[in-house]
């Protein structure tokens, strides 16, 4: 049963009988990159890949055969199709899943190419706890002048250059400590921690 969905679909986490699943789209906590997210993204980048595959099969065509109508229609389905699968299979977003039953702990990251998977057992579990980061503009000029740039060119970029929060529900064992979400809402976080004490019979 589906107990929570985070906002934008950040993490779900469902409770069954006997375990508990939960699904983090965030699971790490890092500084916001020049190139933010309202610029660029993962339909830019496909997008790049496309036009980039299309232009070399304009040019090899160019110097083989000549183009041609039937070039230039070839080239924008190679376009649309490279992009589809580019955004489908390379920049697929990862995530992380958390199964946590009586077998113990199996962590399991899903990214695009292959996944990477960490087990565990329930008595390796020393805590269950919020971590809290922050990250402070390392260079306020330059973002005043990005900022200078986009203006100029009449588009805003909410939050960019601000100080950034994040919230990390972190699982402490014997050998390691593992994050399996995070968010920028501490309620979020906070509301998994009390979900997960609580299964796992740690109370608080």
């Amino acid at each position: 049963m589906l107990i929570n969905e985070g906002q934008k679909e950040r993490y779900k986490l469902s409770i069954e009988e006997g375990r508990v699943v939960l699904v983090a789209r965030t699971f790490r906590a890092e500084k916001g990159s020049v190139l933010h997210s309202g610029i660029f993204s993962r339909e830019l980048a496909s997008s790049f890949v496309g036009a980039g595959l299309t232009l070399v099969f304009l040019v090899v065509v160019y110097f083989t055969a000549g183009v041609s109508l039937l070039s230039y229609a070839l080239a924008a389905v190679l376009f649309a199709l490279t992009t589809l699968l580019s955004r489908i299979f390379l920049f697929k977003e990862p995530f992380l899943e958390t199964l946590i039953d009586k077998r113990g702990f199996t962590i399991t990251l899903h990214r695009p190419l292959f996944k990477k998977r960490v087990q565990k057992s329930l008595s390796q579990l020393k805590d269950v706890r919020v971590e809290h980061r922050r990250f402070e503009p390392e260079n306020p000029d330059a973002v005043e002048f990005v900022e200078k740039i986009a203006l100029q060119h009449g588009t805003v970029i909410p939050g960019f250059g601000k100080p950034q929060d994040f919230y990390n529900l972190v699982l402490d064992f014997d050998d390691q400590s593992l994050v399996i979400l995070t968010s920028d809402s501490r309620d979020d976080v906070e509301g998994v921690l009390v979900k997960l004490r609580s299964f796992l019979g740690m109370g608080g």
